[in-house]
């Protein structure tokens, strides 16, 4: 970013986003924010600092139930994007631009990183620096709106006008929120979802999603995980096709490309496995790569005659609350909408 002051420090759900901001020739200086925070630990009682280490481990690692293959949004960022700390440093020059301005989407990945942010903006910058929101979960002539990177540059940049500034009640909700979501029980997010979140209109919706990536009471598989069983069944299908129709009847969701390549290495690889993963050689070097196959414990679990987390174990954080082996842990049902405790056994 230049030395020399900016009207705005425009901060991005990922480099698709910045790169549509810069051809629609909106001013300013460009950053992102783009943490999966939906996969792998986020836990509590962590400064910043911490919780930066924590989370770039485990990005950077290869074991953990999501692989540890998360990138931030886009594939395809750098290293420099990629550094969370690079983020940070790029607002807290906040003597070098007028206005933050935050473009953001409605769905789970781009709330929680909203969330997050709002909550280390309040910390960090002074009350005087001025702040402001563009978040939208629909666009005229766009049906079926799933994001920003939609939208051409001059769409994009007729939001600009649009922009709401950011005061107390949005940072307070924003706070609230992460402090429910890193919570050791998921308890405290479910409040905020019964709670008024009509200052982040998008965080409710978001959240009764990322609740359904708890075990679910019918047949203990997430959302995501049934969602790719089921495509995976009959023939299979190659990771590459999945992909897409991942998103499909979704409003809330993103799923990674690399989270889903985790996913599926984790269902192939547990005991019993859920799915055959074939990986051709010709394919090496590409994150979605392979085809998957429903096995017969696959197919007994989609049809609920067996259990995924009785069957196959779990080990996998939501949030702050780690799901391991053994006791009851926590389940999605779904006929009361709301995360129960699961009896033991």
């Amino acid at each position: 970013m230049s030395t020399d002051r900016v009207r705005f420090l425009h901060v991005a759900n990922g480099t698709c986003t910045t790169r549509l901001i810069e051809m629609a020739g909106i001013p300013g200086a460009r950053s992102i924010w783009a943490d999966p925070l939906y996969e792998g630990p986020v836990p509590p009682d962590l400064g910043d600092d911490e919780l930066l280490e924590v989370r770039r481990r485990y990005l950077a690692s290869p074991g953990g139930d999501t692989g540890g293959l998360a990138a931030a949004r886009d594939s395809s960022h750098d290293s420099a994007a990629n550094d969370m700390r690079a983020w940070r440093a790029a607002i807290d020059r906040y003597d070098s631009y007028d206005e933050l301005v935050l473009w953001f989407e409605h769905d789970l990945f781009d709330q929680l990183n909203l969330i997050q942010l709002l909550t280390w903006i309040r910390r960090r910058l002074p009350s005087t620096t001025a702040v402001s929101l563009v978040c939208v979960a629909a666009f005229p002539g766009r049906p079926g709106f799933k994001g920003l990177g939609e939208l051409t540059p001059p769409e994009l940049a007729s939001l600009v006008d649009a922009r709401q500034p950011v005061g107390h009640e949005q940072y307070a909700l924003a706070a609230r929120a992460w402090l429910a979501f890193r919570a050791p029980t998921p308890e405290p997010l479910d409040a905020v979802r019964d709670d008024d979140t009509s200052a982040l209109p998008c965080l409710g919706p978001a959240i009764a999603r990322f609740l359904q990536e708890y075990p679910s009471t019918r047949d203990g598989l997430s959302r995501t995980e049934r969602r790719l069983l089921e495509l995976a069944d009959g023939t299979g299908i190659a990771l590459a096709d999945a992909f897409p129709r991942m998103h499909d009847d979704e409003t809330a969701y993103y799923v990674t490309d690399a989270g889903l390549a985790a996913m599926a290495a984790t269902l192939s690889g547990a005991a019993p496995a859920l799915l055959t993963l074939d990986l051709p050689a010709a394919e090496a070097g590409r994150v979605l790569r392979g085809r998957v196959t429903l096995t017969d414990a696959g197919r007994s679990v989609l049809s609920g005659s067996l259990d995924r987390v009785a069957t196959c174990g779990i080990d996998k954080w939501l949030g702050g609350v780690h799901l391991q082996p053994g006791g009851g842990g926590w389940r999605w049902d779904e006929t009361r909408q709301r995360v129960v405790r699961a009896h033991p056994g």
